[in-house]
């Protein structure tokens, strides 16, 4: 799209629906644009004709209706609805949590037509609440406004099955729309290998990964995490299989503490945080995963399993398998790649929009 520039009449407003045409004058497609952003222009429809407002409409309900007969989403009730670019709908992602629809909205145009995409989303759930990213909206220039679409959101955690996993999601507080629906297939993964074995689950949060390895028949668990509240949160996940697995919930700095002990443990699950959230970061992102692999890798008993996560598309599945490659060489060990991880079918990505894909995971295997 070299050379192309937002074609409108006047100063756009931040939201505002406008033609993206190139230098030659061809209409590409339809943006929402951001005059204030980093990122001005977000196509939402691409070709010379629009459907104007009613083709973003019409793309959520297609979004909806393309989420009834995924498989793999048979066994929970809790789901991502639109998933952003993947959908067609940039700056857009909702998350459904038994009947509470999270909406939350990355630019200023999804904000801007919030109400209508709550009209659409009325048949999908009981209740709605509009729960903007603060960080992104400001960098757009509009207001940020939290409040209900339709419906009455509760004010407590609302309770949510995943397989044979129960949870209690914050859809008011917890972190981004409430709870890391991409990690639903990962959860799978540990339940399944779980069985009779010493666990440790770093940056645990809540504890989305205990819970499926306490589920699995785990012997033993260590969770580490720098956040009283979300090992609290993770203690009420636990307490329903409190009798059935020895846990320990550690308040410590993961990299610190992975680094301070030497018990080994046969599954091991590292999940930090995005270390990269910009371009910039990567080189000191790279190291900080290298750091967390090494040391996990020197932590896993012979034929132990390491669930390793990068969430930053800027450290996408080429640069993190390299990163474990130098990881093994410094740990000394014999290191094998099981299986690449990713978001489950209800996060789609788009082939034009590869920085979609920002969920980069390794099932690793210690050989030696």
């Amino acid at each position: 799209m070299s050379g192309a520039v937002a074609s409108v009449d006047g100063t756009p407003e931040p939201g505002d629906l406008v033609a993206v045409v190139a230098a030659e004058g061809e209409v590409l497609g339809y943006a929402h644009v951001a005059p204030a952003s980093a990122i001005r222009a977000r196509i939402v429809e691409w070709g010379k004709d629009s459907a104007g407002e009613e083709g973003l409409l019409a793309a959520v309900r297609t979004a909806l209706v393309r989420r009834e007969n995924l498989p793999g989403l048979v066994e929970t009730d809790a789901i991502r609805l639109v998933n952003s670019e993947g959908d067609g709908l940039p700056g857009l992602v909702v998350d459904r949590y038994a009947g509470i629809l999270v909406v939350r909205p990355t630019t200023a145009g999804m904000q801007r037509r919030a109400s209508e995409i709550g009209e659409v989303l009325r048949a999908s759930g009981e209740a709605a609440l509009l729960r903007p990213d603060a960080i992104a909206l400001r960098r757009e220039g509009v207001p940020v406004e939290e409040r209900s679409l339709f419906g009455e959101v509760p004010d407590v955690p609302v309770s949510i099955r995943e397989r044979d996993r129960v949870y209690r999601v914050d859809v008011r507080h917890g972190q981004k729309t409430g709870f890391y629906l991409d990690q639903r297939d990962a959860r799978d993964l540990v339940s399944d290998l779980a069985k009779g074995r010493r666990v440790l689950d770093l940056f645990s949060y809540t504890g989305g990964f205990s819970v499926a390895a306490a589920v699995g028949g785990a012997a033993s668990l260590v969770a580490v995490d720098s956040s009283k509240e979300a090992l609290a949160r993770g203690a009420e996940h636990l307490a329903p299989v409190a009798e059935e697995i020895r846990a320990d919930l550690v308040n410590a700095d993961a990299f610190r503490w992975l680094r301070g002990g030497s018990e080994p443990f046969d599954l091991i699950v590292i999940d930090p945080p995005p270390l990269a959230r910009r371009r910039a970061d990567v080189s000191k992102a790279s190291r900080g995963y290298k750091d967390l692999l090494m040391h996990g890798m020197r932590r896993a008993t012979p034929g132990g399993d390491i669930l390793a996560f990068s969430c930053s598309h800027h450290v996408g599945p080429d640069l993190f398998r390299k990163i474990a490659f130098g990881a093994a060489l410094d740990a000394g060990r014999r290191i094998q790649v099981m299986a690449t991880l990713g978001a489950p079918v209800d996060h789609p990505v788009s082939l034009d929009h590869p920085e979609g894909e920002y969920l980069s995971g390794l099932w690793l295997r210690r050989a030696d």
